[in-house]
């Protein structure tokens, strides 16, 4: 499958090193120096929106850019984001760790103009106990994320 990713630090790196070892066909756009860097590692052509050219999806994992309608092709555009199903919008893992809350997930869906609000395509629901960093909630997550999106694909 051809693929375009967009996707920034720890979590990014851990899900681009995953699709490339499911032997996907794989672009990347990013501003983070830790995934350009693991994308040359890999031969991935880096890229951005207006050079991306063709594709099957677009994967974004922690993205920061709010990618603009003229971009989107429906059905193609994919967001995994943490927590979605309370917390849309921007940092939502602050937010679960703030109201101590024990009930996680993480969640695929499709990208629409308004950001998070495209159907989700899969939920993985986990529990926790109360988390007080971020460090912790990704301990946690991590494998989650790898079956959200292996069950996503």
């Amino acid at each position: 499958m051809k693929i375009v990713y967009y996707g920034r630090r720890n979590t990014g790196m851990v899900v681009l090193a995953y699709l490339k070892a499911q032997g996907h066909d794989i672009k990347v756009m990013s501003d983070d120096a830790w995934i350009l860097d693991l994308a040359k590692m890999f031969d991935c052509p880096i890229v951005t929106l207006d050079t991306m050219g063709e594709f099957d999806l677009f994967i974004c994992v922690h993205g920061t850019k709010i990618i603009d309608k003229k971009y989107l092709v429906e059905g193609k555009f994919i967001n995994i984001h943490p927590c979605l199903f309370k917390y849309k919008g921007h940092n939502p893992v602050k937010r679960y760790i703030e109201n101590k809350d024990k009930l996680a997930s993480v969640e695929s869906h499709w990208m629409v103009e308004e950001v998070d609000a495209g159907d989700v395509i899969h939920s993985e629901y986990f529990e926790t106990p109360e988390i007080t960093s971020y460090a912790e909630f990704y301990n946690i997550a991590l494998p989650y994320y790898f079956s959200c999106i292996h069950k996503t694909l």
